[in-house]
């Protein structure tokens, strides 16, 4: 196992679009698969929450914003590569709003069916998050190493 460096950790969240956003509820960890963009030269860090009237990230977003993310892939079979990053979700302020989206455009992976949830998107506030990183970290690990 090897320790990703910075430049890797930026080609790893520059190549993925999906990861694992962990939230805490007052009780129990709540991890969600979650579309992100990234822009490494800025850094800007960005996901679109979508909370339905009862939502459980938006519960867990007005208890406590700490958040982790977790990002991996197999960039080639029996290779992976994982980052994982720590910090506070923050709604972006509105001269930002630009940047981010276009962050979210560049790698972004979103299903085709945005009704996924079940709830119909007129139904859906869809807000900017950014997260403000305090810390990340990553690792790989390869055969034979």
């Amino acid at each position: 196992m090897e320790t990703l460096s910075g430049d890797e950790i930026d080609d790893l969240l520059t190549r993925c679009g999906v990861g694992v956003l962990a939230l805490f509820d007052g009780t129990y960890p709540y991890a969600i698969p979650m579309s992100f963009g990234y822009d490494g030269t800025e850094p800007i860090f960005s996901i679109q929450l979508g909370a339905a009237e009862q939502s459980h990230k938006q519960e867990c977003l007005d208890g406590d914003s700490t958040a982790c993310f977790t990002v991996y892939d197999e960039p080639e079979p029996g290779t992976w590569e994982s980052a994982i990053i720590t910090g506070t979700l923050v709604k972006f302020p509105e001269a930002d709003v630009e940047a981010a989206f276009a962050a979210l455009a560049d790698n972004a992976e979103f299903p085709a069916d945005v009704g996924v949830w079940g709830v119909p998107l007129s139904d859906v506030d869809l807000t900017l998050y950014g997260l403000d990183i305090d810390e990340r970290t990553g690792r790989k690990f390869s055969p034979g190493r």
